[in-house]
């Protein structure tokens, strides 16, 4: 988001990412719409881009692969998708938060990059990124008055007595 900067300053900032940046790119991970706003800032179409679409998009600009996040779904669910220009590859389903998060996006990109760092397979490097993700969030905390924050370190914290019991 580059809102903060006027118009002319966004629109270089992001041909700059578009020529420099996504050649370079091996997954692009963002938000549904973020995404769709990025690469597709012409869609009019009476239905939001599919991950494939986008996928399309960024393929167009040298990127592999495209990790769509929190696309709406009925009953309170959303739908982060990996995709290729050939469609998708793998998709997660979560139950959504009623709650705003910050630094979301940048846990689930954290955690995918490490993965991949280390030789794990993009389709379960994606799964495991957003399981911890979910977790994450779960697990989060609202330091002030702001918005929550994921508690990346919940695998860290001792057990509950709730979980100690059901261990038991």
């Amino acid at each position: 988001n580059v809102s903060w900067l006027d118009e002319e300053q966004q629109q270089s900032y992001l041909d700059a990412l578009r020529e420099l940046v996504l050649p370079q790119t091996h997954v692009l991970v963002g938000n549904h719409k973020t995404l769709s706003d990025f690469l597709l800032p012409d869609w009019d179409a009476d239905r939001p881009a599919s991950p494939r679409e986008l996928a399309v998009a960024a393929g167009q600009h040298g990127t592999a692969h495209v990790l769509v996040t929190g696309i709406a779904l009925p009953n309170q669910f959303v739908d982060n998708v990996l995709a290729t220009p050939a469609g998708p590859v793998t998709g997660e389903k979560f139950e959504r938060f009623e709650v705003n998060f910050v630094g979301a996006g940048d846990t689930l990109s954290a955690g995918l990059a490490a993965l991949l760092s280390v030789g794990a397979e993009i389709h379960s490097a994606v799964g495991e990124a957003l399981s911890f993700l979910d977790q994450a969030l779960d697990g989060g905390f609202r330091p002030g008055m702001g918005n929550v924050i994921p508690d990346r370190f919940f695998w860290a914290l001792p057990p509950s007595e709730e979980e100690e019991a059901e261990m038991a």
